[in-house]
C-alpha cells in the first residue's frame, strides 16, 4: 500500500535556487517535446507515439536534467499516453461517458512553464535532523556552474516531518506558485500490517528515546499547503535510508 509524505523544498542559496529553478524549467521543456513529438505522430496514420524519438530529447536535456531525471519525465509521458490509450478504449466501449484527451503541455515557454520534476527512487536521499536535507541529481552543465565535482548531487533543505515510513518510491517536486514554495511528495510502500500502528494516525503522538513527533492533520489539497504544520523534535542523528531501485 502506498502513502505520501510531503515536504516544503529550500534551495540554499540564490544561486542554488536559480539553478533549481532551471532544473525544473527543462524537465517542463522537456515533457513538452515529449509530448509535442507523440502527439504530431498519434494525428499521423501510419505512426504511433512510440515512434517518437525520445532518445536523441534525453540526450538533448541531459547536461542539465541528468540521464536519470530525464528518463524519468520521458517514462512519466509514456505512462500518461498508457493512461490515454486505456481511458480512450473505455470510451469507445461505452464505459466511459467523456471522450479522454491526449495528455498536455506543462505550460509554455512564452506564458510560463510548469515547474515540476521527477527522480527515480534510487536517485535522491533524505536524511533527516535538525536541519533535514534533500539530495537530488543535476546535470553536469548545472554542477560546474555550482562548482559540485561529478559525483556529487544538489543539496536542499527540507521542512515538515514524515508522516510514513516505508520504501520510498519515485519523488515528485513542484513550485506552488500561489505559495512561492517548492513542494517535494514522496510516496512510500508500506505494509498494511502498520496501518495500526500510531504513525498511522494522523493525531498520533509517537514517544521514544530519539524523539517525538506530533502528526496533525493535513491537507489532502495537491497544491501543497499544510492546514496544520506538523512539528518534530529532533536529536543530532540522522537517519538515510537505503532504497532497491524500481
Amino acid at each position: 500500500m502506498k502513502r505520501a509524505n510531503q515536504f516544503d523544498v529550500h534551495p540554499r542559496s540564490t544561486n542554488g535556487r536559480e539553478v533549481f529553478v532551471r532544473w525544473l524549467d527543462a524537465s517542463a521543456s522537456l515533457w513538452n517535446e515529449t509530448n509535442y513529438a507523440r502527439r504530431q505522430a498519434f494525428l499521423e496514420d501510419n505512426e504511433t507515439v512510440w515512434d517518437a524519438d525520445t532518445g536523441s530529447l534525453e540526450g538533448k536535456y541531459k547536461a542539465v536534467l541528468s540521464s536519470s531525471v530525464a528518463q524519468q519525465i520521458i517514462r512519466k509521458n509514456s505512462e500518461a499516453w498508457r493512461s490515454f490509450f486505456s481511458s480512450n478504449e473505455k470510451y469507445y466501449a461505452g464505459i466511459l461517458g467523456e471522450k479522454p484527451s491526449p495528455p498536455g503541455y506543462w505550460g509554455n515557454e512564452e506564458d510560463g512553464r510548469v515547474l515540476r520534476t521527477y527522480v527515480r527512487n534510487d536517485q535522491y536521499t533524505i536524511e533527516y535532523g535538525n536541519r533535514s536535507r534533500l539530495e537530488i541529481p543535476i546535470g553536469s552543465e548545472l554542477k560546474d556552474e555550482l562548482g559540485l565535482n561529478r559525483n556529487q548531487r544538489l543539496r536542499v533543505e527540507l521542512s515538515g516531518d514524515p508522516k510514513w515510513s516505508g520504501e520510498q518510491n519515485r519523488l515528485e517536486i513542484v513550485y506552488d506558485e500561489t505559495a512561492d514554495t517548492f513542494r517535494a511528495f514522496q510516496p512510500v510502500t508500506i505494509d498494511r500490517s502498520r496501518l495500526d500502528s500510531p504513525l498511522a494516525s494522523e493525531e498520533a503522538v509517537t514517544r521514544n528515546p530519539r524523539f517525538l513527533v506530533a502528526h496533525q492533520t493535513l491537507s489532502d489539497d495537491r497544491s501543497g499547503r499544510w492546514r496544520e504544520q506538523p512539528r518534530r523534535l529532533h536529536d543530532n542523528d540522522r537517519l538515510s535510508i537505503p532504497v532497491r531501485r524500481t
